[in-house]
């Protein structure tokens, strides 16, 4: 997208996207559409309509933009918040201490967390682990269990290679803050699960009460 088009479009407004500035390390869940969007309701437990998940990185002040680190179809990859509709997206925030004293510290570890998933900046997308979820999800179905399934009852091998939900977990995991629980194969139901269980809070869109 263009500075002439992203002028043009009424939907692109990074700095208005929350009431403030995004931190590097907080999460992005994309809204997803047809199949993948059905599955994720429908499949698996809690229920999300989250199918893409990535990190935010450094902001780019001079195009009112934001670097992100994400798992594509080519693996690991280095993009712009703004290649996404905005009314798609759901931020997220790891919630670090709130005492005054250690504001420097949070900051430089929410640093960290981008920076830690440029480590495997050259891995593939781990195409394999979703052949994986789906034998695990069938055999569950002929042993007589329906789903929606949890994450914990599907199985999880890791490599060096990462789909979405496996790359934004990474560099949390990184630095001792994982959102999916350990060991459980991470999904967007993983991080519905997080958000539930307070590991995240959502800080756009915000709610009106």
């Amino acid at each position: 997208m263009t500075d002439n088009q992203r002028k043009s479009n009424p939907k692109w407004k990074t700095r208005r996207l929350v009431p403030t500035r995004l931190r590097p390390g907080d999460i992005v869940g994309v809204r997803g559409k047809g199949l993948l969007r059905w599955l994720s309701e429908h499949l698996l437990k809690p229920r999300t309509d989250r199918v893409h998940f990535f990190l935010i990185g450094d902001y780019i002040p001079w195009d009112d933009d934001y670097v992100i680190l994400e798992s594509i179809g080519k693996g690991i990859a280095v993009g712009r918040l703004s290649f996404y509709d905005p009314d798609d997206l759901e931020v997220y925030r790891v919630p670090l201490s709130h005492d005054p004293g250690v504001y420097s510290v949070n900051d430089r570890l929410r640093a960290m967390v981008a920076a830690e998933l440029t480590k495997v900046g050259r891995a593939r997308y781990d195409y394999i682990l979703y052949i994986q979820m789906v034998i695990g999800a069938l055999q569950l179905l002929v042993t007589g269990h329906l789903p929606p399934y949890s994450p914990a009852q599907l199985p999880y091998g890791r490599n060096k290679a990462y789909i979405c939900t496996e790359a934004a977990n990474y560099g949390w995991r990184a630095v001792g803050h994982p959102i999916i629980r350990p060991g459980e194969v991470p999904t967007p139901a993983g991080y519905k699960q997080a958000e539930m269980d307070g590991k995240i809070r959502k800080i756009y869109p915000v709610e009106r009460r």
